[in-house]
């Protein structure tokens, strides 16, 4: 339900992650798709959790939710493994966490999928099913028309670092202090005279044997994070695709051509 509802209130931030993935898996002739599906995952992931929570047709949920976790379960592994992308986006602005820790958030939802799918016999329902009926229906009806809103207005609860009432500037700032992101590269010389391909570290690269060794490549790998300002990819672009934004963010005064963005 948390998942589906804060995706529902930022529909263009979910479509934007799409268009991340299928940028990742090489299928950017699907992008047009991605509005749509950023609306229906948000309903299907709501739904199902209010079905849940609710006791509300078990049995059929319960194979939803199993399926569900079927299909995500591999997907963000293969994420966490490979890190196409840096956020999942399961939690849109409002939680973000790193791949690795998607996969293990979804290992627990699994299993709790397993075992609502395996007592979905159990679940007695005592409300009429005609009043669980309104009350899912209503349900749904009201994340879309959250969706339809925040999509024609600004998210209805925003959980972007640059929302109205935060300083912009303030926000992309760095403190001198602040600690910095730590890699360990791999470097792979091969020798001239065997062939031989052999890795190094920082400490014993031969880069001046030039003689003896010849560079293939190097391998970053991130040990630690540092700080990353929470503003770090705002841009305002003009007619032409010129990023403007210091003009804006650094007039003293508003511009009276300056209309409010929806």
């Amino acid at each position: 339900m948390f998942s589906g509802f804060v995706k529902g209130v930022d529909p263009l931030g979910s479509t934007y992650k799409f268009i991340d993935y299928f940028t990742a898996f090489g299928t950017s002739w699907a992008n047009d798709l991605s509005l749509a599906l950023a609306f229906i995952l948000a309903l299907a992931e709501f739904g199902i959790g209010v079905a849940i929570l609710v006791n509300y047709r078990v049995k059929i949920f319960s194979w939803l939710s199993l399926l569900f976790m079927l299909f995500f379960l591999p997907l963000t592994l293969w994420i966490a493994i490979k890190n196409p992308v840096t956020d999942c986006g399961c939690f849109g602005d409002a939680l973000v966490i790193s791949n690795w820790q998607t996969f293990y958030k979804n290992l627990v939802l699994m299993a709790f999928a397993i075992f609502v799918f395996t007592n979905r016999f159990k679940y007695n329902n005592k409300i009429n099913i005609n009043v669980q009926n309104g009350y899912f229906v209503v349900a749904l009806l009201a994340l879309a028309f959250i969706q339809i809103y925040s999509y024609n207005h600004l998210p209805i609860i925003d959980f972007r670092p640059y929302k109205i009432g935060n300083n912009i500037l303030k926000g992309m700032e760095t403190p001198p202090d602040a600690p910095v992101d730590v890699f360990k590269n791999e470097f792979v010389y091969k020798n001239v005279n065997t062939g031989e391909a052999k890795k190094f570290d920082e400490t014993n690269y031969p880069w001046k044997d030039t003689l003896n060794w010849k560079y293939v490549s190097m391998k970053s790998t991130l040990v630690k994070k540092g700080y990353h300002a929470p503003i770090h990819d705002f841009t305002i672009e003009n007619s032409y695709g010129e990023d403007v934004a210091d003009f804006f963010l650094h007039e003293q005064k508003t511009p009276t051509y300056l209309l409010p963005i929806t």
